[in-house]
């Protein structure tokens, strides 16, 4: 059951005779946008997500509880509160589903109590905010390519805001490096041995870390193309890792694209293995 923050709006409606024809979510989306904005680029930006949650909820879901959550959570944010990311006791939680959701909510207060609010402001926002709509459709339950969704977005988002918290994509040395043939996203016989070492690696910390794969290419060929490549690389990497045992919840991809370097440099032909601490 959603509980505390919308419970307390729901009591405040309850007095209100604009309710009568419109109902909570409209009430507080209209409060909402006559809020004024205050508070940093992370509230700022908080409250901007859950608005956009909270419309999808209203307009294309007809769900005005769900909206009415998203938009309660809006309002504190854009006055500049400290909203933080949603407890999972105030939610009908499947018991099987409860360990993922411990662990992501763990690393993204983790990575709060870092300074991810100060060193990655926006996309600390968007990761939050997508943990919270994980949450809300977990409770559904019946949703499934949008409960799929949320998770995923929350994935990628937690990545790079742990990747921010170590000094970015150009400043954190990778721990282990595949390369691959230009213009090629197939393995070679060595790209297997680093990824048979890694993955050995990984299930020895006990999935204590996270892993982060950034592709990579040389500057020769067309710039989008070549976007489209380094993905690819990363995928191919990826997919190595799930076959030898590693969670897809622990790899998140970055597609860095075109390397700076000599248009036919090998090394920039490459995935970096980057293990995230936070």
């Amino acid at each position: 059951m959603k509980k505390g923050i919308v419970s307390r709006g729901m009591k405040l409606c309850a007095f209100i005779a604009l309710l009568a024809v419109t109902g909570c979510a409209e009430y507080h989306k209209r409060v909402l946008e006559h809020t004024a904005e205050r508070g940093t680029e992370f509230t700022k930006t908080l409250a901007k997500e859950y608005e956009d949650l909270g419309k999808i909820e209203q307009y294309t879901m007809y769900d005005e509880y769900s909206a009415d959550y998203y938009y309660l959570k809006a309002i504190y944010a854009k006055e500049g509160k400290n909203v933080g990311p949603t407890h999972l006791e105030s939610w009908s939680i499947e018991p099987d589903k409860l360990p993922e959701l411990e662990k992501a909510r763990h690393r993204l207060v983790r990575a709060l109590k870092s300074g991810a609010r100060e060193i990655a402001p926006k996309m600390t926002a968007f990761t939050q905010a997508h943990f919270d709509c994980w949450v809300e459709e977990q409770d559904e339950n019946w949703q499934k390519d949008d409960i799929a969704t949320c998770r995923s977005e929350f994935y990628k988002g937690m990545a790079d805001v742990e990747l921010m918290l170590m000094g970015g994509v150009e400043k954190t040395k990778p721990s282990h490096m595949v390369f691959f043939r230009s213009n090629s996203f197939h393995l070679t016989a060595a790209g297997i041995k680093v990824i048979d070492k890694v993955a050995e690696i990984i299930q020895k910390m006990k999935y204590a870390h996270h892993i982060l794969l950034v592709g990579r290419t040389d500057m020769k060929g067309d710039l989008k193309h070549n976007k489209q490549l380094s993905k690819h690389r990363a995928m191919a990497v990826k997919k190595e890792l799930i076959r030898r045992g590693v969670s897809p919840h622990f790899i998140a991809i970055k597609a860095e694209g075109e390397t700076p370097g000599p248009k036919v440099d090998a090394h920039n032909r490459r995935v970096d293995i980057l293990i995230l601490k936070y």
